[in-house]
């Protein structure tokens, strides 16, 4: 039975590591840890270490995307999962940075990390530095007494910059955020009450019109550039999916006597212009609030086509499992609701609901 339960336990450790160091830059760091770990030991003799890891030192755009803060983190997981290291929480680094007026993100000196490590109550720091050069991430990394400030060992890993930014994408902030540019797909839906009355008109024989409650879903997509962090400028263009029937016609004829059916579909298409502000609650949660300008057109046989342009405010949420992936979800106020009306009698045909939802897919360069 004991054989047996070692057994398990093996195999779940290594299906467990088998994944958390799964990918080409991750099994590469986990192997310069590895190597820091054995030289440490051997090297102090020590059974049982605190270590504070802090990020890596790098150039200011490599450090504006979290470069640093990534290799960092990947690296420490190796010493997470050794039994002689006790890893210092990040939250607790993140609090003592954000007291010391440090971005939690980017890189800190010698002398300052190990300053921080005391107050931290730790014995050993993990720092290091991360190069970009000719399509590699050249990765030096050591561990440095806390008490002595000595380096006590260290080492040195190349890794491809695609297998780094792909193991280590959940940490990283590949966008810039000023000069974005971006691309989005958007999925607009409203319920229309169209609660008008019903009228007469006597083309081409009697004809009953009663508009109909429907609903409306308009999907496209659209370009979105950002030239500062807080501003948005989004050009969209979206057509109404589906047979939306918003007027059921009844045509009465007295010769030869006789009655037809007719429901009318809607066929709109709006290109729209907005500018807005954008903020964040966190580096994954955004949201935004803006103003634009829209123009429809129709294509609804028997009606006027004089929809003039509109105001329109929108608000929404993004929210960010990557840093080129945005998933949005938006509130839209059209100011001068849209109605169609017949060419005959000028009586109303239709009239959308001024407020919808949408729904928003985006990726940014």
């Amino acid at each position: 039975m004991e054989l047996l339960k070692n057994i398990v336990l093996a195999s779940v450790i290594s299906c467990f590591c088998g994944n958390l160091y799964a990918g080409q830059a991750s099994s590469r760091l986990s192997a310069l840890a590895g190597s820091l770990i054995k030289d440490y030991q051997a090297k102090t003799g020590a059974s049982k270490t605190t270590l504070a890891a802090f990020p890596f030192s790098c150039e200011e755009k490599l450090s504006k995307q979290r470069v640093g803060f990534a290799a960092a983190e990947l690296i420490s997981h190796r010493f997470v999962a050794e039994p002689g290291f006790t890893v210092v929480e990040r939250g607790e680094i993140n609090r003592l940075l954000s007291e010391q007026k440090l971005q939690a993100s980017g890189a800190t000196d010698s002398a300052t990390a190990v300053k921080l490590g005391r107050v931290l109550g730790a014995g050993a720091l993990l720092l290091g530095n991360i190069n970009k050069v000719d399509g590699v991430y050249q990765v030096n990394a050591r561990i440095v007494n806390a008490e002595t400030s000595e380096v006590v060992v260290s080492g040195y890993a190349e890794l491809p910059v695609d297998a780094f930014e792909d193991d280590a994408g959940v940490y990283l902030n590949l966008v810039p955020p000023e000069q974005t540019l971006g691309i989005y797909g958007v999925l607009n839906y409203r319920h229309n009450a169209n609660d008008l009355p019903s009228f007469a008109e006597n083309q081409w024989g009697s004809a009953a019109n009663d508009p109909q409650p429907f609903k409306s879903v308009m999907a496209g997509g659209g370009l979105l550039y950002r030239p500062h962090k807080s501003m948005q400028i989004n050009a969209e263009l979206v057509t109404n999916v589906g047979s939306d029937e918003y007027l059921t016609i009844v045509y009465t004829y007295s010769s030869p006597p006789g009655t037809y059916v007719e429901k009318k579909t809607l066929k709109i298409t709006t290109a729209s212009l907005m500018t807005s502000y954008v903020g964040q609650f966190s580096a994954k949660w955004h949201y935004l609030a803006g103003l634009g300008l829209q123009y429809m057109v129709s294509g609804v046989s028997e009606a006027r086509e004089d929809v003039p342009p509109g105001l329109f405010v929108k608000t929404g949420i993004e929210y960010k499992p990557q840093s080129r992936i945005g998933l949005g979800l938006n509130v839209k106020y059209e100011f001068k609701p849209v109605e169609f009306r017949s060419e005959y009698t000028d009586n109303r045909m239709m009239k959308m609901n001024p407020l919808s939802f949408e729904t928003v897919l985006a990726m940014y360069f």
